[in-house]
């Protein structure tokens, strides 16, 4: 990371080395060049915020997001599926144009910004099909999502776990 950059993940680091490293060890991160593809399968530069995630934890299958498609292997999945997900739903809501889900779970729930960004740490839009949304709503920015998503898995992992090593 540059000098001038602002570490937009420094929150979600301190959480996942406190609560989430003593069971699952360090995240797995993508390579830049890995990032510049899939920046240039989008036609965009990414959000820094969303860049900073991949480049820390976007290959970190093993984790504390196993079993979740977060990673950078899942985006173009994730992002054919959001339409698909709505229109099954009866859900009426105009999607921009282009965007990246960055976040899906098992086909009934998924998460995504807009491109090109709008910010560095891009509002995040959510949708869960078990909920009963009427529409998709912002779950704060992007890395507001990724934390609330990591705590709620983190208080898991003692239950699952046992005791933290």
């Amino acid at each position: 990371m540059a000098a001038h950059e602002i570490d937009y993940l420094a929150e979600v680091k301190d959480f996942h080395r406190l609560y989430v490293e003593p069971y699952k060890g360090q995240p797995k991160g993508c390579q830049d060049a890995e990032i510049i593809v899939l920046e240039a399968s989008f036609g965009f530069e990414l959000p820094l915020a969303y860049k900073q995630y991949l480049s820390w934890m976007g290959k970190d299958y093993g984790g504390i997001f196993m079993g979740c498609d977060w990673f950078i292997t899942n985006v173009e999945g994730n992002t054919a599926l959001v339409p698909e997900l709505l229109e099954e739903n009866g859900v009426s809501f105009e999607l921009p144009e282009l965007y990246l889900c960055f976040f899906s779970h098992q086909g009934y729930m998924a998460a995504w910004f807009e491109l090109p960004k709008v910010d560095e740490d891009p509002p995040a839009w959510f949708y869960h099909e078990a909920m009963n949304m009427e529409r998709p709503v912002v779950e704060g920015s992007f890395t507001d999502f990724l934390l609330k998503d990591m705590r709620g898995l983190a208080a898991e992992l003692p239950r699952t776990y046992g005791r933290a090593t």
